[in-house]
């Protein structure tokens, strides 16, 4: 059995096959083109202008925050005014425990009341709006 030297000089033989050779130097050339290609990209990205919201995006921003900040608000009222609601019932059915008597006629009044809350849903606006876009993603 021959033990290999661990050593490396100037008569150290390295013996690749030709296919081995040429795929290296693929990629290695593949990298290469890669890091240009990129460096160009970046060079191009300066250049371009930043990107700016057009007065259009703006507006329907706008008006979707001012829809959705309106349906918030609709939806706390419905609750404040469920909420009211069962204060009242709570009232009235401690005070029909505590006399002994009895107020039919409120608490189906105030379930109706709550009925009608349940009824009452916000309404939902939803704004699509077509953006066109080249093939790096960037607006036309």
């Amino acid at each position: 059995m021959q033990l290999m030297s661990t050593k490396i000089s100037e008569n150290t033989s390295v013996q690749l096959d030709l296919k081995t050779v040429v795929a290296i130097i693929m990629v290695t050339a593949s990298f290469v083109g890669m890091y240009y290609t990129l460096q160009a990209d970046i060079e191009e990205a300066k250049k371009l202008p930043p990107i700016e919201v057009t007065r259009l995006e703006y507006e329907l921003k706008e008006e979707w925050n001012e829809k959705m900040i309106m349906q918030l608000k609709e939806a706390v009222e419905v609750l404040e005014e469920t909420n009211d609601i069962l204060k009242e019932e709570i009232k009235i059915t401690s005070a029909m425990i505590q006399d002994g008597t009895e107020a039919d006629t409120k608490l189906d009044e105030l379930n109706a009341q709550l009925e009608e809350l349940k009824n009452r849903k916000p309404k939902t606006t939803v704004i699509v709006k077509e953006v066109q876009v080249d093939k790096k993603g960037r607006k036309l």
